[in-house]
């Protein structure tokens, strides 16, 4: 019989400028279970401990196996596979946080995937192994907040107020306020804009525009069924419904309207096998 459960936990108020929420997942299912996940405005850090995660971007040959990994903000959604058994810590990450933990794997991080022991060596190992051996969610997200913080004090990266803010108006507008009025808010050109922009985030204004919007459609569909496609289209700034479907399967995979129906049935998640209908 498949069991599940899911444990919220929240970061060290040191850490909220930085890392958005933690969140504890443990099935043990006795089947092989295949997700979707789609695109996030938000780079996602996978610690896991039970059964190795195959991970393939939708579309992509190019896959990986592993128990550790970054989602950087890569556009393309992916499909997540384990055997059955599957217990991780996820981590949700403000985007300037990755240019301050991960900086050497900016460019690979703006496309997709890099496994955590390609970033961190001999610590992704050590931190999955000392997670393994506690028994307590709560004793786990507090060793993870101990971690973040002697990484983030270590690294010498800094963060531009300029870009945070830039990030932060978009998100307060849903995507949907004009990048030129950024631009001139801060006193900058726009060529100077978006290179301060994407040496920070990993992506272009215009792309972190795309996929806020996004998001924030992603919410409205899976959290009220009162919205036609339509009126989401019209609330989160799509020109129409056409265009508001073709954004959506490029960050999805699908439809919203394939996505907003499936379900499993006795598990978290999106199947994967959608991507085929």
């Amino acid at each position: 019989m498949a069991s599940w459960e899911y444990t919220a936990g929240t970061p060290s108020e040191h850490l909220k400028s930085w890392v958005c929420s933690y969140g504890g997942y443990h099935e043990d299912v006795g089947r092989p279970v295949c997700r979707l996940e789609v695109s996030r405005d938000r780079v996602i850090v996978i610690l896991g401990f039970g059964d190795c995660l195959r991970i393939n971007p939708v579309g992509s040959t190019a896959s990986i196996r592993s128990q550790a990994f970054v989602v950087g903000l890569g556009e393309k959604p992916l499909i997540v596979e384990h055997e059955g058994v599957q217990r991780c810590i996820e981590l949700e990450l403000l985007p300037w946080a990755a240019n301050k933990l991960f900086r050497e794997a900016s460019a690979e991080l703006a496309q997709g995937i890099v496994d955590l022991k390609d970033l961190w060596a001999t610590d992704a190992g050590l931190l999955v192994e000392q997670l393994d051996e506690i028994s307590s969610w709560q004793q786990r997200f507090a060793l993870v907040d101990q971690f973040l913080s002697e990484k983030l004090a270590r690294s010498n990266q800094s963060i531009r107020p300029e870009v945070q803010w830039a990030w932060e108006q978009l998100e307060n507008y849903g995507g949907c306020t004009p990048i030129r009025h950024l631009t001139r808010k801060l006193g900058w050109s726009d060529r100077h804009f978006a290179t301060c922009f994407r040496e920070q985030i990993g992506i272009t204004p215009k792309a972190a525009a795309r996929r806020i919007r996004f998001t924030y459609a992603h919410q409205l569909l899976i959290n009220s069924e009162n919205y036609a496609l339509s009126e989401i289209a019209a609330r989160c700034g799509y020109s129409d419904q056409s265009h508001f479907t073709r954004e959506f399967h490029g960050f999805a995979g699908c439809s919203p309207t394939v996505y907003q129906a499936a379900h499993f049935p006795d598990l978290l998640g999106t199947p994967g096998d959608i991507i085929n209908r």
